[in-house]
């Protein structure tokens, strides 16, 4: 799986970009398209991930040429759709954990503000967390 920062106007320092997720199934033998605003039938979606596929397959020609992966059709994979214009990051962080190659992800993207606590709250607490985030956020009382 590979995020896509896709940025619709490279001169916009403001505002302008969007987050998806693209994704090579060996398995099922094609290309997966993750967008939580977009489908195929949008064309810069579909010229971006043709793009992506053109050069997944030129190295994958270098590096395993006894492998061939020419025939993998791109298609869309029918996630939620995000309700507002700043969600991308998160559906496309958890369309790329949740999917496990032919389920759908399933999360209500009414959701979102739970997700978002769920998510800082894990991260936060993870044993992989080394930083001293009780400091951080004044969570120890002195």
């Amino acid at each position: 799986m590979l995020p896509v920062l896709e940025c619709a106007d490279v001169t916009d320092k403001d505002g302008g970009r969007h987050y998806w997720v693209f994704s090579v199934n060996l398995r099922d033998g094609r290309f997966e398209v993750f967008d939580s605003s977009r489908t195929l039938d949008n064309i810069e979606l579909m010229n971006t991930a043709s793009t992506i596929a053109g050069a997944v397959r030129q190295l994958w020609r270098k590096h395993y040429p006894k492998f061939s992966i020419e025939h993998f059709q791109i298609i869309d994979i029918d996630v939620p759709k995000q309700l507002g214009n700043n969600e991308c990051g998160l559906f496309a962080l958890l369309n790329a954990t949740e999917w496990n190659g032919s389920q759908l992800p399933n999360y209500d993207p009414k959701e979102v503000l739970n997700i978002r606590k769920k998510l800082a709250y894990d991260w936060v607490i993870s044993v992989h967390n080394t930083a001293p985030w009780r400091k951080l956020l004044r969570y120890d009382k002195e």
